[in-house]
């Protein structure tokens, strides 16, 4: 594939913030962030590659037109493999993604890992650090923090941040930048989790540092650089929040099942649109919403903050799964799938993010259960807040808080999300979890396809009564913290159906991601 056909799979679409809401210091303020942005940038294309650097400035000093579209490509993914087109690389003479980016030695072996923490114990909490690297020095594995790794650019980060919050009036995102800005230097981001949670996006939203692991592939402990900065949208905002005060509830009906803590009662929820993003967050098939921190504790003593990009999602619904819908949904079920309910599948998904266990106990040792999941754990996590989060759905429907054909809806805008996920392969996290979810959907005969027609059959109560089964699968396999269960369950389960190969190229005319061009230049 040349590089002028990737682009032309790829829908550009510009974003420029409307800054009217914001006053002098205000904007000054967002710029210093938008700085500190654009250095997680800097930071991420170290932690995905050693040669990304000499790559991406290669491709900036070349003049001829291939050259160009390389380097616009290279600034969609953040690195010379295509996400969007199972990881293979565009760029010549660039080999495979290399499974641990630069985390780790680039020749560690998993068993070497487990024989060097079963061997020295007391280096464990930080060569499993969500906020380490570690090194090979004289045949030992030593663990460098960011702070050290990084250690100038998150200086320049760390200034950018508080000459932010000297700009800004005494409130919650002032006391999180200066906390964020200490986290940098310290390595200790706990505090300023802590506040981030408090955060409720005004006069913008700020999610800075170190946070999701999906890019450590073989372990699922080192967390990526990210930025992600933000207007509010207080109306949308608004009408999600009538959804949070019941989520205690359910949350404490799953403890009483499954028999762990519930978690901290702050559940703030904001909806926003994008300013711009960096890090991780830039690049690839960028997130539509999360839920963070990732920091259990958190969850425990106060809760978790979902935000919700309605620049990116909007626009991803309308390019890609819509189109995709009406291809692969008879007509008046492809009806229900509009962007409201497809608002609604990713609220309870996010939501579901923040309910089930923190930690378990696995060999008389208490760890997170991502610990005791190792590699497995990001696709369970992810399919687990997929079905958990349609069976809180279905609790707000017994609450009178959504109708019936908002939740089918929701469902499924769900189903179609898969399909806009295998378009980019079958190893990503999201990827392998829909997966295990269409399998079993698909053996609990609550879909059907149809090679006639080539559309999807959908029995709604079917598909609810296996969501919520599926839900307690994955929630018993995290509490359980066995790997080799949990690794049982999912080579189970991920096979590729024969079918799901022709409707992939069916779809081929749909753009592949959308991807957004920023016009910041209100800032300048």
């Amino acid at each position: 594939m040349t590089i002028q056909e990737r682009l032309a799979k790829v829908h550009f679409f510009q974003v420029k913030p409307d800054l009217s809401s914001l006053d002098a210091n205000q904007r000054q303020a967002l710029a210093h962030c938008v700085n500190a942005a654009h250095i997680m940038t800097d930071v991420y294309f170290d932690q995905v590659y050693v040669e990304n650097k000499r790559i991406y400035r290669e491709l900036q000093g070349r003049s001829d037109a291939e050259g160009k579209d390389l380097l616009r490509y290279f600034l969609i993914h953040g690195s010379p493999w295509d996400a969007y087109d199972h990881d293979r690389p565009f760029i010549q003479d660039v080999g495979e993604k290399p499974k641990f980016g630069s985390f780790y030695p680039s020749d560690l072996t998993r068993d070497e890992w487990d024989a060097w923490l079963k061997a020295h114990p007391e280096d464990r909490e930080q060569l499993e650090s969500n906020y380490t690297v570690v090194k090979r020095r004289n045949d030992a594995l030593i663990p460098v923090s960011y702070s050290a790794e990084y250690a100038d650019r998150l200086d320049e980060a760390s200034k950018q941040l508080r000459q932010a919050a000297l700009l800004l009036p005494e409130g919650t995102l002032r006391s999180f930048l200066g906390l964020r800005a200490d986290a940098f230097l310290s390595n200790d981001y706990f505090e300023s989790d802590m506040a981030w949670v408090d955060t409720d996006g005004n006069p913008f939203e700020v999610t800075i540092g170190p946070y999701e692991v999906y890019f450590d592939a073989p372990l699922g402990l080192k967390a990526a650089f990210e930025a992600f900065i933000a207007l509010p949208d207080k109306d949308a905002s608004r009408s999600l929040s009538k959804f949070t005060p019941v989520v205690p509830d359910f949350d404490l009906l799953l403890t009483q099942e499954f028999n762990f803590h519930p978690k901290g009662k702050a559940i703030p929820l904001e909806v926003v649109a994008d300013v711009v993003r960096g890090g991780e967050a830039r690049f690839g098939y960028m997130f539509v919403a999360y839920n963070l921190p990732n920091d259990r504790r958190v969850h425990d003593i106060k809760g978790s903050k979902k935000v919700f990009s309605r620049t990116m999602m909007e626009e991803t619904f309308s390019t890609v799964a819509l189109p995709i819908a009406e291809r692969i949904l008879p007509a008046d079920t492809a009806a229900k799938c509009v962007f409201g309910n497809r608002l609604l599948f990713v609220l309870g998904h996010e939501l579901a993010h923040g309910l089930g266990p923190s930690k378990i106990k696995v060999g008389g040792r208490e760890m997170p259960f991502e610990v005791a999941l190792k590699d497995l754990h990001s696709c369970l996590e992810e399919a687990k807040a997929d079905m958990l989060g349609i069976r809180l759905l279905n609790y707000f429907r017994s609450q009178n808080l959504m109708g019936d054909e908002m939740l089918l809806g929701a469902l499924l805008t769900g189903i179609t999300k898969y399909f806009q996920g295998w378009r980019h392969g079958f190893t990503e996290a999201h990827a392998r979890g829909s997966l295990i979810e269409y399998n079993w959907l698909k053996t609990a005969n609550a879909l059907h396809y149809n090679s006639i027609s080539k559309k999807y059959e959908v029995d709604p109560e079917r598909c609810l009564d296996a969501m919520s089964r599926l839900s307690t699968e994955f929630l018993n396999l995290q509490i359980a913290g066995d790997y080799d269960r949990a690794k049982a369950f999912v080579k189970q389960w991920t096979h590729v159906p024969p079918e799901i190969p022709s409707i992939i190229e069916d779809l081929k005319d749909i753009p592949t991601a959308v991807s957004p061009v920023w016009d910041l230049s209100e800032l300048k």
